[in-house]
């Protein structure tokens, strides 16, 4: 299963690089010209550095889009484990919220992935037992880093590669009148999204994406008997907001 991922994820990362960055921000200029004087502005004629030698000229006021930007996202997650996890934690999923800077095509972005599960049955931590009846909050968080692929038709593949913290709290001790301690579990994780964007405002965009993604996360430092990694999928929204830059175009 693990070899069909990586295949996969190398498939569309090779097949998108070939098709990739077809499309660009454009230029978005005003309709109307506006008359500067050499004085405020050389950057149309900067070899001509005696401003009292030129005429007054017209340009268009222009922004572009800056590298930088933000995107903020809100999705449902979905975890399948190995067999030994699933007997104890189930099939579940929860919430997701990412925030993530954008430098051109990259994304640096963090993921906080909370969710309560109750125990489909007993385990022994460091010789207490964990009761059925505990709720668990099972708190990930993903650091990774992506690289958008953008395709036509404002479609974009992207995917990532990062590290999954994974911590487990018993959020009803006082209700079992027992104090537990149990272990974080931590990995590597991979995956791709897949975007469809629509745009809002010169350079803002709504995202409404899916992503698929494996994590190798040793899940026997929380308990021996837990099988190890995990597959998730996830579907959501993102804003994606980028900086715009002003600047004067002369007139041609």
């Amino acid at each position: 299963m693990n070899r069909l991922f990586l295949f996969v994820t190398v498939i569309i990362g090779s097949f998108s690089s070939v098709i990739a960055q077809k499309c660009n921000p454009e230029v978005i200029c005003a309709t109307d010209t506006l008359t500067l004087e050499p004085s405020r502005s050389m950057k149309v004629n900067p070899k001509n550095s005696d401003s009292t030698q030129q005429e007054p000229y017209e340009v268009l006021r222009c922004i572009k889009r800056s590298k930088w930007g933000l995107r903020m996202e809100m999705a449902y997650s979905n975890y399948y484990y190995g067999a030994e996890t699933t007997d104890w934690l189930g099939q579940h999923g929860g919430a997701n919220f990412n925030l993530a800077l954008a430098m051109d095509h990259f994304n640096f972005g963090v993921r906080f992935k909370p969710g309560t599960v109750t125990p489909n049955k007993e385990l022994e931590f460091y010789g207490i037992l964990l009761p059925t009846s505990a709720k668990l909050n099972n708190i990930r968080i993903d650091y990774y880093v992506g690289y958008s692929f953008d395709l036509e038709k404002m479609i974009s593949i992207e995917p990532y590669l990062g590290y999954n913290h994974t911590t487990f709290k018993v959020i009803n001790e006082d209700e079992l009148n027992q104090t537990y301690a149990l272990n974080a579990a931590g990995g590597v994780i991979l995956g791709t999204s897949v975007n469809k964007y629509f745009k809002l405002m010169n350079y803002n965009y709504l995202s409404v994406f899916g992503t698929i993604g494996y994590g190798w996360v040793d899940y026997q430092k929380v308990h021996a008997q837990l099988a190890n990694n995990y597959w998730e999928w996830n579907v959501g929204l993102a804003f994606k907001v980028f900086a715009a830059k002003q600047f004067n175009k002369g007139m041609e």
